[in-house]
């Protein structure tokens, strides 16, 4: 099962941390060296994830992932209009063929971890390393930690292109949205980023009522704002999406755990 969750936390590396924004718009516009690019940035994150399992059969899916990988992406650009971002529709499914193929795969993948990477990796902890990490890490199973790791980047990685998807609709979009908007979408994506954390972690920690003074704060920053109708709307939509995915993942945590 822990082939399974690095495999995840590949494909999560690959599309939302080794993907720029340049690879993305260079897929949308058909260009060769995007697809190359995310096809390269899917490798190496397969390959640190999961090198310690290194086989014949892991050597093939470190080819084969990537390769579907591509073909989905190329299939979902060319559905949509030259240069025009999926909606958030298309995303989500994008992202459940993904992992439906990462799942498919997983199965028909028989390997065990080598033997002596691991006992490279042990052997460079000092015996106080060693000790630190047993103290730190006795209690908790290491599918728990892959599968908290997984749920941690979905919320807060991938909620991010969710929720922007959202409020990049036609019907939410801010009038003046133009005037200092980059500015404006990349502030936005960090204190999401921080909304997303704290209340999963809130939620995960079981201190419900602390979420609300996560609402205060952002509500107080937007205070002059929240006066016009069309802010506070869209305000509305971006901040009860980012919450219930987050406060979804601490729930899901808390079951699994």
């Amino acid at each position: 099962m822990e082939l399974f969750w690095l495999l995840v936390l590949a494909h999560l590396g690959a599309d939302f941390l080794l993907q720029t924004a340049q690879i993305a718009a260079d897929k949308r516009t058909g260009r060769r060296q995007g697809y190359i690019k995310h096809a390269a940035g899917h490798f190496l994150s397969l390959v640190f994830f999961t090198h310690y399992y290194i086989s014949p059969a892991m050597i093939l899916l470190w080819v084969v992932l990537p390769a579907a990988h591509t073909l989905i992406d190329w299939l979902k650009n060319r559905l949509n209009p030259p240069g025009h971002p999926a909606g958030a529709p298309v995303f989500l499914l994008d992202q459940a063929l993904h992992f439906l193929i990462i799942f498919c795969v997983w199965q028909w993948t028989a390997t065990a971890p080598c033997e002596w990477i691991i006992n490279f990796y042990s052997n460079l902890l000092s015996p106080a390393g060693s000790e630190l990490c047993g103290t730190l890490f006795k209690d908790t199973a290491l599918p728990t930690l892959l599968i908290t790791a997984a749920i941690y980047g979905y919320v807060l990685l991938g909620g991010s292109v969710l929720v922007r998807k959202v409020l990049d609709l036609e019907t939410l979009r801010l009038p003046d949205q133009q005037r200092n908007y980059d500015n404006t979408r990349l502030a936005g994506r960090y204190i999401g980023l921080l909304e997303r954390a704290l209340i999963l972690t809130l939620t995960l920690a079981g201190a419900f009522t602390a979420i609300a003074f996560v609402f205060t704060a952002k509500s107080i920053a937007r205070y002059r704002e929240l006066e016009n109708r069309d802010f506070a709307e869209y305000y509305l939509v971006g901040t009860l999406l980012s919450t219930l995915l987050a406060f979804s993942g601490g729930l899901l945590l808390r079951f699994i755990r």
